[in-house]
């Protein structure tokens, strides 16, 4: 018997749920059910028995409540106290205990939910598919969430143990300075590598902060006129030097008339430093192009480089948190540059596309309306 649909099928076919009650045919119906349904079942017929097979952390217990040994709400309330079982997904079903108050007692035991019967197979099975559900978005936040801190330390490790390898190296020069004055050189190539590793740590904690805004929906735009030619040639200008550094041309494209839109000027700056960033560190040395043209009523930013290119099956991912294109492209970022910039694209109306080839380079175009659009 299938009721749930595809959403449901995949749930299930995961799921491993342990049914406890000591009535035989109640048991066996049950089991019956969600085994058609696609679920893995494990059975008890006692408290103890099924606190022994719980500890094998099925994904949920269907538990009754009036049991030979020891009551499903006292069964419930040593699950949770014990740490190995204290997150399982518990949910009552009785056939007996069925007033306001055996629901308060059993939720106040800890169980997730509490259900009565009879009651109708779907019911039962959507009912346990919701549970299951909710839990399994919970577990990705949790994960998300570790994920996040795990990338977040050791992204911010790199910069402060340099930072501290260079302070460390300032104070030993000036130790053995003795009273005497310290050459200007010798202090900047200290001290320098210092200040460039609290950029990096500036950069990475607003990255950080533009994540935590995305998440509650509040990256505010303040939208002004914004010429995009003269943008893109601020932006251009201030990555000239790291381009001269990296053996990277900068090409600048530009249109024969103004291209004017409405939007945030200093989240468009940020959209494009990355792209063009990101064009300078894997361009493999070669030219990168930045255009800047009006196509119908849309702006189009385009940044083209020549170097190592993005897999067809990684494109669509890149724009997501955390993500990196290949295990070559590693590098000190926390691989949130591409998200944030769509999510600034896409408060201002736009979007953004990437074509790539391996080996043959890679061009992402931003289109954005030129009209004015108020999406946060």
């Amino acid at each position: 018997m299938n009721v749930l649909g595809q959403t449901g099928e995949r749930l299930q076919s995961k799921a491993t749920i342990l049914n406890v009650n000591d009535h035989p045919a109640t048991l066996y119906l049950v089991s019956q059910t969600l085994r058609l349904a696609g679920y893995q079942v494990l059975e008890a017929s006692t408290g103890r028995e099924g606190m022994a097979i719980a500890a094998g952390k099925p994904d949920l217990v269907l538990l009754d409540v009036h049991l030979p040994d020891l009551d499903g709400y006292e069964v419930c309330r040593r699950l949770r106290a014990q740490e190995e079982t204290s997150g399982l997904l518990i949910a009552h079903l009785s056939a007996v205990s069925v007033q306001r108050e055996d629901r308060i007692r059993g939720l106040a035991y800890g169980a997730d939910a509490y259900w009565t019967t009879p009651i109708e197979d779907e019911e039962l099975l959507a009912n346990i598919e919701a549970l299951l559900r909710l839990q399994r978005r919970a577990q990705e936040a949790i994960r998300v969430r570790d994920d996040f801190l795990s990338i977040a330390a050791h992204e911010l490790k790199t910069p402060l143990t340099a930072l501290r390898l260079n302070l460390e190296r300032a104070l030993y020069l000036t130790a053995r300075g003795t009273g005497d004055t310290l050459p200007k050189a010798t202090i900047d190539k200290a001290l320098k590598p210092a200040v460039r590793q609290l950029d990096r740590m500036r950069q990475l904690l607003d990255a950080l902060l533009d994540v935590s805004r995305l998440s509650r929906q509040r990256l505010n735009l303040e939208v002004g006129t914004v010429e995009l030619m003269d943008l893109a040639r601020d932006v251009a200008l201030r990555l000239e030097p790291h381009a001269r550094a990296s053996g990277v041309e900068l090409v600048l494209e530009a249109p024969r008339e103004p291209v004017v839109l409405f939007g945030d000027r200093l989240r468009l700056e940020q959209v494009l430093n990355n792209l063009l960033t990101n064009a300078i560190k894997y361009g493999g040395g070669k030219p990168v192009r930045l255009r800047v043209e009006e196509q119908a009523d849309m702006a189009a930013l385009t940044v083209q480089d020549q170097g190592i290119g993005i897999a067809p099956e990684d494109q669509a991912r890149i724009f997501g948190r955390f993500e990196r294109a290949t295990s070559t492209r590693q590098s000190d970022s926390l691989g949130l540059g591409l998200y944030i910039a769509k999510e600034i694209i896409t408060a201002h109306g736009g979007s953004i596309t990437v074509m790539s080839e391996l080996g043959h380079g890679t061009t992402f175009q931003v289109n954005l309306p030129l009209r004015r659009t108020e999406r946060y």
